[in-house]
């Protein structure tokens, strides 16, 4: 039982460090901006996990277009590296964090968070 809770913890810190990667590794203006907008689409709570991925796959397409628009080439990450899949989990993992905040302090402002909805 003892070796369950540490595996257990194990995953969970590993999860913490992964989170606190994902914000590490965001640029705090694009990342701030995409969680704004992010947010301000999302229409409740059961959609959280769709928002988060759809944000880390715009910070990764940022990523791969802002070379162009610097005049550069395109290059494409490696999707079949380990640490490529690593960041995209640490950025999601980030902005539903991020997401899940703002969320709530929208609900907050807005008067959505107590509120029934009416059935017909």
């Amino acid at each position: 039982m003892e070796s369950l809770l540490d595996s257990i913890g194990a995953f969970l810190n590993g999860i913490f460090g992964l989170a606190q990667g994902g914000f590490d590794s965001v640029n705090q203006i694009m990342g701030l901006v995409i969680a704004v907008i992010a947010t301000l689409m999302m229409p409740a709570w059961r959609s959280l996990w769709g928002t988060a991925l759809g944000a880390a796959l715009v910070h990764i397409l940022i990523g791969v277009l802002r070379p162009l628009l610097d005049g550069g080439a395109v290059v494409l990450p490696d999707l079949l590296s380990l640490g490529f899949w690593m960041t995209v989990l640490a950025l999601f993992l980030g902005y539903a964090i991020v997401i899940a905040v703002f969320f709530f302090i929208k609900t907050l402002l807005t008067g959505g968070f107590g509120r029934r909805r009416r059935v017909h």
